[in-house]
């Protein structure tokens, strides 16, 4: 691909390198229905029971409209200009979509060994996920707390030179804090172990001042009172510094993110995904197989000439069909509905089992690059391309 490049324009260079992605997401993203199997055609002679809704779903269900709404408010929120993260890879995580979890439930480990990934999959190039977090809180004892309102990771091929070595898959990993109206993007370098899933924390080489009081008359003449002498050392990371906890403690408390971000966002391949837009900006959700009618009874009904309501997606089940006689079979496939207006939110359900994964499939690293080359494809750019391989926009 490499030389091929080289031999063409900057043009040519361009447009082909983006061909050659798109082909590559096409394969990445199709997906064929399962191989048939056999099935027990016995009628069963249990009656139905109607289903019930237990108080639990309800309440992940409230949560969930709360948090669609509360993520759509951030997102809208303009970057501060003090951010650590480059504009170019926050436009690439917002063109992505933040996923909100559903149900939200945070795993909480207190010992940092463990706190592991699953490795039993190929870790996932890109994750942008919403905490569901309240921008402050405060504790019993009265501590005030800084809540991050989105957390991202971004997967590298190599460490840059000013953190420390650790072993592993690198990656960027960091926290998007609201502050004064602003999303405030900080980040640091972590690595995941292929054979133990175990993360490890890069220390940082920063720049420590120190003044040194001058005590005689002629260096007083000299250089004045004190002076100022600038050393570099290895420090744990900024991200990690807070006056209401331990660097101990929020070691403890990234590492219990990027776990749990990580186990949000590999699972959207096993459940249906929700593709949700407001206006330009767009998130994502998950569900399991038999819970649509339940979280989508309150859409825009959609009405056929006979005057009846079209279902919602569903999946139906391999099974035979008897016609004159003559016996087919009839694989696992989808029916119903797949995009409508719900709740404000214009959505599309979207199979990763049978139609095509997610962006969580795509394992590529990234790099970071000096300056702009026309055989780049940037975290912006590709970004977008991801959300348009789930919608299936160019296959």
């Amino acid at each position: 691909m490499n030389s091929d490049l080289h031999n063409l324009g900057t043009g040519e260079k361009m447009m082909k390198l983006l061909t050659w992605i798109k082909d590559c997401l096409n394969k990445l993203f199709s997906k064929r229905a399962p191989a048939p199997v056999k099935i027990d055609l016995q009628e069963s002679t249990t009656p139905k029971v109607k289903r019930t809704y237990n108080k639990q779903k309800r309440q992940d269900f409230n949560d969930l409209l709360e948090h669609l709404d509360s993520t759509f408010e951030q997102v809208k929120l303009p970057t501060m200009s003090e951010s650590w993260l480059e504009r170019d890879s926050i436009v690439g995580l917002k063109k992505l979509g933040v996923h909100v979890p559903n149900p939200w439930e945070l795993k909480w480990t207190k010992n940092k060994d463990e706190i592991k990934l699953d490795v039993s999959k190929p870790l996932p190039a890109i994750m942008c996920v919403s905490t569901c977090m309240a921008e402050g809180s405060t504790d019993s004892d009265g501590t005030k707390w800084l809540n991050p309102q989105i957390m991202f990771a971004i997967k590298h091929k190599k460490l840059p030179w000013n953190v420390s070595y650790q072993p592993g898959v690198p990656y960027l990993f960091g926290l998007a804090f609201t502050v004064d109206g602003k999303l405030f993007w900080m980040h640091m370098y972590v690595t995941v172990s292929r054979k133990t899933g175990a993360i490890l924390i890069c220390d940082e080489l920063r720049a420590i001042q120190n003044v040194i009081p001058m005590k005689s008359s002629a260096s007083k003449r000299a250089t004045g009172r004190t002076q100022v002498i600038t050393r570099t050392t290895w420090m744990s990371p900024s991200l990690l510094e807070e006056e209401s906890r331990t660097i101990q403690e929020s070691k403890i408390g990234a590492l219990n993110l990027m776990r749990s971000m990580h186990d949000w966002w590999v699972g959207r391949d096993v459940r249906w995904n929700i593709v949700v837009k407001k206006n330009a900006d767009r998130i994502t959700f998950g569900i399991d197989d038999k819970e649509t009618p339940f979280y989508f009874r309150n859409r825009d009904k959609t009405v056929t000439e006979g005057g009846v309501t079209k279902r919602i997606v569903h999946y139906v089940k391999e099974h035979e069909r008897v016609v004159d006689t003559k016996t087919t079979t009839v694989k696992e496939h989808i029916r119903g509905l797949r995009m409508f207006d719900w709740m404000g939110y214009h959505c599309k359900v979207i199979s990763p089992r049978l139609e095509q994964k997610t962006s969580a499939a795509f394992t590529a690293a990234g790099h970071e690059v000096e300056e702009d080359k026309t055989d780049t494809v940037y975290l912006s750019k590709l970004g977008k391309m991801l959300a348009d391989a789930e919608e299936r926009k160019f296959a």
